[in-house]
């Protein structure tokens, strides 16, 4: 099993689970789904929360709020559970808590339960193993252990109802919004989408952190790493035919983009992906 590569990736309507070996870094990154992680194997690896480093090991996970901005440090191969919940479905799925709350977690890096470790390993030989469950044994297993998460860890503000996000969003920011999601399929220049909204580059930053919870650029990244994965599954596009379609300059730069996003080569998420499906039909 070479480093890097994902073993297994279960998407659904929940968002994806992914398990993992992984050495690269992944540059700091913000996305809408809350991000769960556990460690299954290997060395400990180590992110950056905000600035500051934090550990994934034995004894501890780390619980990702949306648009939590985050990055991870290379280091020895680590096998990690990956899950990345879709807010919506978490509502759905799990009626007796407020999912689309600021905050679902209080903490950033949490004591790990030998409860949720069980129901980790659980989900992960599912996934992984040689004759795979279906995909509803996965998916049961993966609200039971969302379910055991959110009991354990969710603070305070899991109880509170706010109102949503986007009634709260300055007119401007949400036209600059609307305008990265219109323009998905290409590079954008922040300065000039600032001038576009009628505010200075650092009073544009400012206000669009206030408001979305993260930076303009990493939304951005956001959108284009959301449509490549979708792309890469529901199409045959070459990868040079993505490059293109997405707006980078050459195949090779959005390989390593992908990469240091997703934590695996778009090739690969491709072929996982795909492997997953025929698994499902079959």
């Amino acid at each position: 099993m070479e480093p890097g590569k994902a073993v297994w990736i279960l998407s659904g309507r929940f968002g994806r689970a992914t398990v993992n070996l992984n050495d690269r870094a992944l540059v700091e990154h913000a996305h809408r789904q809350i991000n769960i992680l556990l460690k299954l194997g290997g060395a400990d690896a180590h992110f950056l929360v905000d600035g500051k480093e934090l550990a994934l090991n034995d004894a501890s996970m780390l619980l990702f709020n949306s648009w939590l901005p985050h990055g991870k440090l290379a280091g020895p191969p680590c096998l990690i559970l990956s899950l990345f919940i879709e807010p919506d479905w978490l509502g759905d799925a799990l009626p007796h808590t407020e999912a689309r709350v600021t905050e679902l977690f209080a903490d950033a890096q949490v004591t790990l339960t030998e409860e949720v470790h069980i129901q980790a390993s659980r989900l992960a030989t599912a996934i992984t193993a040689q004759h795979r469950a279906s995909q509803e044994q996965c998916e049961r297993l993966l609200l039971d252990l969302v379910d055991a998460i959110v009991a354990q860890y969710a603070g305070d503000a899991a109880e509170r109802s706010l109102m949503p996000r986007r009634q709260m969003i300055d007119f401007r920011i949400r036209k600059a919004l609307a305008y990265m999601q219109a323009n998905s399929l290409r590079s954008l220049q922040m300065e000039e989408l600032a001038r576009q909204v009628g505010l200075s580059r650092s009073r544009f930053f400012e206000q669009f952190r206030r408001c979305v919870g993260t930076s303009p650029q990493q939304y951005a990244d956001y959108i284009r790493v959301t449509t490549a994965t979708r792309l890469l599954s529901t199409t045959d596009l070459s990868l040079a035919e993505l490059a293109d379609e997405l707006g980078f300059a050459g195949h090779s730069n959005f390989t390593r983009f992908f990469t240091q996003h997703i934590g695996v080569p778009p090739s690969e998420f491709r072929r996982q992906t795909s492997d997953a499906e025929m698994m499902a039909v079959h």
